[in-house]
């Protein structure tokens, strides 16, 4: 076997990793080869030559002229047009080399959009593509390498296609709004900033910021509830009233009608209730999960599953799918776990009666099945690896095992305001699931023992002040989530989407919660502002949708990327309507031009004296007081639990530190 070898079969795989692992599974008998310290490997098989070459994942991108509007674009390599992706140009002429002489060529890289036409642009761009075809695997075992070797499938031509569009849209959206915002500084400023917009990132952008807002200028509202000590039997139970009240005086008086009154059960009824299997992980519950129990951020886990992938340890596990694979030799998947997680296999096959079946979910993704441990021992893994394979193979156990079992009881009690009392209580009889993965923590309390027709008295009955909560600050993991809920982004770019915030300088990370920056306000502001449809939620859904249409063939490139154009020409339009204020509100939000400031703040005064920001908390701080008084709270009462308050804005507590003097 040469290392210079002609008329032979080129297998292309996507990362290094991933090519050591075809050829180990294709032959026993290979040579290792290297040229500029990138190794290949040359093996034959039935007379064939076939050699094994790796990609560094994307080697071409997306290039087109400079200014604005742009819609001409070109595939070149990635080395030429990004510094920091140097690095894949020794990749890029070994495959242009090893593909002179080839017969026939494989892509063997990744089966989702990004494989597909990694490998297609290598074949396009340096061999023949009527001489090429597809290995399909959801796994980098030696099983499903040697059968998705043994049926090689035609080019997945709608993937491609999804591909091209997707990467074509993204970039010119991308490349014109940021242009677009880089141009009207220049032009208010005479100062060159980088300044970046995104197809799914200004979207996600606008809401953690719109989130942000709604924190920084919120001014809670009083609500009142009654807490009762009811006696039953011996016993001393807390009951809180589901009604709320929104006015003091109403609250007291139902208290105190409550006080040293009787109470009668009316109902009691007890049931044994399932706690459900979890289901197998996509990798949008992984992610999430991993941020809950490892404080692990949506793209690391990401990362962290690839290498585990890459490894042969798990299944690709970018995928939506809650679905094991119906033909997975789950014996063999538990026989291979032994090594390392013998007890809970053993409790696995214990719980299930000897025939483990998956818990699936509803979520199907056609290209790959749920994320699962292929049984391969794993070698040396470091801390978060471990611990996230550990979680992996954890949920796959507990997904096989048994249901949980609980008995709930409910018991109804009646008060003289003719007001039904519901109490619950569960106590967990069977654990199942819940031993092999103890994530979970199921509400236990002790059954009452009481009859129906029994009578208790309410012992007292307290007033509860709480105040409302504003929205919950984002944290990395639930924005994935609201991308998701939002059908914005892939499961393989919501992550690196978030991160790309992060690496703009868009958005900081402060004990665990997501906060805009400066810079972020201020480019949120003005998209929202001046293109506020065009960086909507539902377009950015629309052509997700559209993408999806083109994977499915029900939909051309060339369709997709005229809507585009036709919405970036529009963008271009308002653009030069309004590029002087635009130039002039990024400038000084930038603190690049000179600008009135905010009594309060840095930012540039808007009203009164006030940055938009505090005039907006001033507005709500006036309106909310009188709600105050008028749910039984007087002012300073008001304003002195307004300022304790965690659920009280900044902004507001801003301006309540200066009231006295600024009334």
């Amino acid at each position: 076997m040469s290392c210079s070898p002609s008329n032979h079969v080129l297998i292309i795989a996507e990362k290094p990793k991933a090519a050591k692992k075809i050829v180990d599974a294709l032959s026993a008998n290979y040579k290792e080869c290297k040229k500029d310290g990138v190794k290949f490997w040359v093996f034959s098989k039935g007379g064939q030559t076939y050699v094994v070459a790796s990609a560094a994942g994307h080697l071409f991108g997306l290039d087109g002229p400079s200014g604005f509007p742009v819609f001409e674009t070109e595939w070149k390599p990635l080395w030429e047009i990004d510094k920091s992706s140097y690095y894949t140009r020794k990749f890029y002429f070994l495959l242009k080399s090893l593909s002179k002489g080839a017969k026939s060529f494989v892509n063997a890289c990744d089966y989702d959009i990004e494989g597909s036409l990694i490998g297609y642009l290598i074949i396009k761009h340096f061999g023949d593509l009527s001489r090429a075809k597809r290995m399909k695997f959801s796994s980098l075992t030696k099983e499903e390498l040697r059968r998705a070797f043994e049926n090689l499938q035609p080019l997945d031509v709608s993937m491609v296609n999804a591909g091209i569009a997707r990467h074509k849209v993204d970039w010119l959206w991308g490349i014109n709004v940021s242009r677009a915002l880089m141009d009207a500084v220049e032009r208010a400023s005479n100062k060159r900033i980088i300044l970046s917009a995104g197809r799914v990132q200004s979207p996600t952008l606008i809401e953690v910021v719109k989130n942000s807002v709604e924190r920084l200028t919120f001014v809670p509202l009083p609500q009142f509830r009654v807490r009762l000590t009811i006696r039953l039997r011996d016993r001393d139970i807390r009951v809180t009233l589901d009604k709320t009240f929104e006015d003091l005086q109403r609250a007291k008086d139902v208290a105190q009608r409550l006080k040293g009154s009787k109470v009668k059960v009316i109902a009691v009824e007890e049931e044994t209730t399932t706690i459900p299997r979890p289901y197998p992980f996509n990798l949008g519950d992984l992610q999430a999960e991993a941020g809950r129990l490892l404080g692990l951020s949506p793209y690391t886990t990401e990362r962290i599953a690839e290498s585990l992938y890459l490894d042969g340890l798990i299944s690709y596990p970018r995928t939506n799918s809650q679905k094991l694979p119906s033909g997975l030799d789950i014996n063999s998947v538990l026989n291979g776990l032994r090594s390392k997680f013998g007890k809970l296999v053993d409790l696995t096959l214990k719980l299930s009666g000897g025939k483990p079946r998956p818990h699936n979910g509803p979520k199907e993704d056609p290209a790959h099945p749920a994320i699962y441990p292929t049984g391969e021992r794993p070698g040396k893994l470091d801390r978060r690896e471990s611990k996230l394979y550990d979680l992996i193979v954890r949920r796959f156990l507990a997904t096989l095992s048994a249901d949980a079992r609980a008995t709930s009881q409910t018991v109804k009690l009646k008060l003289v305001t003719g007001d039904v009392v519901t109490l619950t209580n569960r106590k967990v009889a069977f654990k199942g699931w819940l031993l092999i993965y103890p994530y979970i923590k199921v509400e236990e309390s002790e059954l009452l023992d009481v009859k129906e027709g029994e009578e208790g008295e309410v012992r007292e009955a307290k007033i509860l002040i709480s105040l409302t909560k504003p929205p919950r600050p984002f944290s990395k993991v639930s924005l994935l989530k609201w991308m998701e809920e939002s059908e914005i982004g892939t499961e393989a770019t919501r992550g690196r989407i978030i991160e790309t915030l992060f690496t703009r300088k868009y958005l900081k990370n402060e004990k665990g919660k997501i906060v805009p920056t400066p810079l972020g306000i201020a480019v949120s502001k003005v998209l929202s502002t001046y293109f506020g449809n065009l960086t909507s939620v539902e377009l950015t859904r629309e052509l997700e949708r559209d993408l999806e249409e083109i994977k499915r063939g029900k939909k051309t490139i060339e369709e997709v990327e005229e809507e585009t154009k036709n919405i970036i020409v529009e963008l271009i339009r308002r653009y030069k309507e309004k590029s002087i204020e635009i130039g002039k509100e990024l400038g000084a939000y930038l603190r690049l031009l000179s600008y009135e400031k905010c009594k309060l703040c840095w930012l540039p005064a808007f009203k009164s004296g006030y940055c938009e920001l505090h005039h907006r908390a001033k507005e709500a701080l006036e309106a909310a007081l009188k709600e105050w008084e008028r749910r039984g709270i007087e002012k300073e009462r008001a304003i002195k639990m307004l300022l304790k308050s965690r659920s009280t804005g900044e902004y507001v507590k801003d301006l309540m530190r200066v009231m006295p003097t600024d009334r």
